[in-house]
């Protein structure tokens, strides 16, 4: 029997009464077929189960026969035969009384209320107290009194039949009144998601119950329904035992897709079985419309991958769609799946090679040769990301066959040359596909790469292409230029870095070479060294007069401004060298060089020179010019860069007399104060929102080089003397780091306590970030990868998002 061999059980149970007729015996013949019974209705085998019980109740054995051959003819939808056998038994007294309530339940199902209301009336003494509620309740739901019937429901105390469940009787009554939210409470329709006595003290979450009752889960469907709730709120849909389970698939689905939630019920759709397809012939004509809803849906949520998944499941039913598989090409493509990519691609080539077979004149030579020569190309992408590089190679002479002027063969052809080390050759050709109307992202990408010497050409290419590529920053960017920002550092050990580290090379950053390179000692504690006045004069002289008076602007205030910032103050010839400096650009200044009036002005601050030596120069330079206050904020704002300063705080204060609404000014008096001070703020937001309301492009401009400056002060601020050791990990104290970041953010100091739960995920972050510098080098291949994911920007970053 525990094998499930109950025929064998069967026969050696008889040879064993055969030998002994008068042994007593744990189990009987009829015990036997009752189980076989019971094991057959479990496995759905109905007319064996029926057999089999039929055989037990033959044998005297009543009750859980009684029942299990009623739940089989029920099974069958024999819901007359199940009555009879019930009734029978009942008539001729056999039938146990703790099955009287089975009996009333199958005279319902036969639509027999009348004689109910007659058994209760006439024989209530052969039911228990729980059949009489509950046939009671029965009786005031059949005549539309819910109320009525839930106080009798309520006195049942116990189930009143086997496999009964006593609260479903309750909830029914309540869902009958109209009573929802009860009607939840009673089936208990979600769970804690943990054991523990403490989980609702911390919020614990609930999830949904696993169902196990077939009655529960009807009324669970029929609650969520009806309270327009999400049925997977309620019910596990993944539980292999939920009865009715592909009713509550369907109810699921139906529910996301009216909540155009076609995501998730397409997830839902591709794990339906096959039987409830079948059952549900409406959901089987809904699936495609539904799932090119949803791969779309997640086209827009950004999940690419769900955008394949769902596309690739309808773009060959009822057929081949081309139109499908373009937008699943695209999705494999941005997914990087370049092997099915390349396959719908060939796809995508047999088909529009056929369709001009069957309709010539739908598709003349110049389009059809040209959607060849465009798949060729793609085909040729995936191919080189794949290594199959002399695959792409031919499909790209396909291409270039079939239509050599179309843009993407130019464009393909162009970085061919840049592969094979042909940069002045490519150019052209890149440019020419651009401007054809290429739009791959890696010929605009790769053409900037090559104008990287070409600073103003490539500028010129990204306001004329960039719009196509997301790239629309250039109106935008704040471009520092690199020896200024190797100065705001502050730090000779960074800066030293910065400098050897930056490849397009300025007259101004190799005045800042020559600084680095005659140094006579290392850095002291406040970042100054000792110059080799007699190495780096001679070179800064030579600097000079190899470029025009415009471009010596540059020169002198980066010699200037590395000399205040780096150079021991207390070495003999220094005061004389800077003040050389001063007077080469108020030389400039007076030939009204561009630039060297604001740069002269600027310097005069620096030097903390005494208002009446500042305020005749100030007011010669701001006489001639065209914006005086423009040329005062400027000098403020490039004064400000490398540290506080309000010496030009009285010419600021009378030009706002003035001028009160000039944008860059107030920018400029927002400056004489701490960064982290309510003054700061105060001029600073009353400027911008001119700078706004007027459009004015360059006070924006200033607004964003500020923010940029602000951040590297305050990352310099949180790093402080962490700075010089960003090369080595390992020795940077992230105990302090976090605290001066902490007193940045919030200004005060962070509890200990909080510092030491930080510091495990900061190091690890530390470290995956330091490793993933170190990339691997590949050898320049005849196609690029595939296109970068956002905004193709030239932008400098500041050192701290580095």
């Amino acid at each position: 029997m525990e094998q499930k061999k109950f025929s064998q059980a069967i026969r050696k149970l008889q040879q064993g009464l055969k030998r002994d007729p008068n042994q007593q015996l744990a189990v009987s013949e009829a015990n036997i077929w009752q189980q076989q019974g019971e094991y057959e209705l479990e496995q759905t085998r109905y007319p064996q189960a029926e057999s089999s019980f039929r055989r037990a109740i033959g044998l005297g054995l009543r009750g859980d026969s009684d029942y299990g051959l009623a739940k089989t003819l029920l099974a069958q939808q024999k819901q007359a035969a199940a009555l009879e056998g019930m009734q029978a038994a009942f008539e001729d007294k056999t039938l146990p009384k703790d099955l009287g309530g089975c009996y009333l339940k199958l005279l319902f199902l036969n639509h027999q209320a009348d004689l109910v209301k007659q058994l209760v009336k006439a024989q209530a003494k052969r039911f228990q107290a729980a059949h009489l509620h509950w046939a009671r309740g029965a009786l005031a739901l059949e005549s539309g009194d819910p109320k009525s019937a839930l106080s009798h429901f309520k006195k049942m105390g116990q189930p009143v039949s086997p496999d009964d469940h006593l609260m479903v009787w309750e909830a029914y009554a309540r869902q009958r009144a109209g009573d929802w939210s009860q009607a939840e409470k009673d089936l208990e329709m979600t769970q804690p998601s943990s054991s523990s006595p403490f989980s609702s003290l911390f919020g614990g979450s609930l999830r949904p119950k696993r169902h196990k009752h077939p009655a529960e889960a009807r009324l669970t469907m029929l609650q969520a329904t009806h309270t327009e709730r999400s049925l997977s709120d309620f019910v596990d849909l993944d539980d292999p035992e939920l009865p009715e389970r592909d009713a509550a698939w369907a109810l699921a689905i139906l529910q996301l897709v009216r909540a155009e939630n076609f995501h998730d019920a397409a997830h839902l759709a591709l794990d339906l079985p096959e039987q409830t397809l079948a059952q549900y012939p409406e959901l089987k004509a809904l699936y495609r419309p539904l799932m090119l809803l949803a791969g779309d849906q997640a086209r827009q949520q950004g999940e690419l991958d769900c955008t394949a998944l769902f596309l690739a499941d309808v773009v060959n039913e009822p057929e081949f769609d081309p139109k499908v598989a373009l937008h699943l090409y695209k999705a494999l493509e941005l997914t990087e799946a370049h092997h099915q990519a390349e396959q719908q691609l060939e796809q995508l080539l047999a088909w529009v090679q056929q369709a001009a077979k069957q309709d010539p004149a739908a598709w003349p030579e110049s389009r059809l040769s040209s959607t060849l020569a465009k798949l060729h190309c793609l085909i040729a992408d995936n191919q080189v990301v794949a290594g199959r590089d002399r695959e792409a190679r031919r499909s790209v002479r396909k291409a270039e066959q079939l239509a050599p002027k179309h843009p993407d063969v130019i464009g393909r052809k162009g970085l061919e040359a840049v592969a094979s080390g042909e940069a002045k050759a490519a150019v052209p050709l890149l440019t020419q596909a651009l401007e054809a109307g290429c739009r791959f992202p890696e010929v605009y990408s790769v053409l900037l790469e090559a104008l990287a010497a070409d600073p103003d050409t490539a500028k010129a290419v990204r306001r004329k292409f960039g719009k196509h590529f997301g790239d629309l920053g250039i109106e935008t960017e704040v471009e520092v230029p690199a020896w200024v920002e190797a100065l705001t550092f502050q730090n000779y050990t960074v800066m030293e870095q910065f400098v050897s580290e930056e490849k397009r090379a300025t007259p101004a950053l190799e005045a800042l070479k020559i600084f680095l390179d005659s140094a006579a000692d290392r850095p002291s504690s406040s970042q100054k060294v000792a110059l080799n006045q007699v190495q780096a004069v001679p070179q800064w002289e030579e600097l000079l007069r190899s470029h025009p008076p415009v471009e010596q602007v540059e020169i002198i205030k980066a010699i200037y401004l590395v000399l205040q910032q780096h150079a021991r103050r207390n070495q003999k010839g220094m005061v004389a060298l800077q003040a050389n400096y001063l007077d080469k650009i108020a030389q400039l200044s007076s030939q009204q060089v561009p630039g060297a009036d604001i740069a002269y002005l600027m310097i005069l601050a620096l030097r903390t020179t005494p208002q009446d030596q500042l305020e005749p120069v100030a007011a010669q330079i701001l006489s001639r010019a065209r914006q005086p206050a423009t040329t005062l904020a400027q000098a403020q704002l490039e004064l400000c860069r490398f540290g506080p300063n309000r010496t030009l705080m009285p010419l600021i204060e009378a030009q706002l007399k003035q001028e009160p609404q000039h944008p860059q000014l107030l920018l400029a008096k927002a400056n004489l104060y701490p960064r982290n001070s309510e003054e700061y703020q105060t001029f600073y937001d009353q400027g911008f929102e001119i700078a706004r309301r007027l459009q004015d492009a360059a006070a924006l401009q200033a607004f964003r080089e500020e923010d940029w400056f602000k951040a590297q002060a305050m990352a310099g601020r949180v790093m402080g003397a962490q700075m010089g050791k960003l090369n080595d990990p390992s020795q940077i104290d992230v105990i302090d780091m976090l605290t001066r970041m902490a007193r940045e953010a919030f200004g005060v100091d962070m509890p200990p306590e909080v510092i030491a739960q930080m510091i495990p995920e900061l190091e690890a972050q530390m470290d995956s970030d330091f490793l993933d510098d170190d990339e691997d080098e590949f050898e320049p291949i005849f196609l690029p990868l595939p296109p970068r994911r956002g905004k193709s920007s030239k932008k400098r970053k500041s050192w701290y998002q580095l």
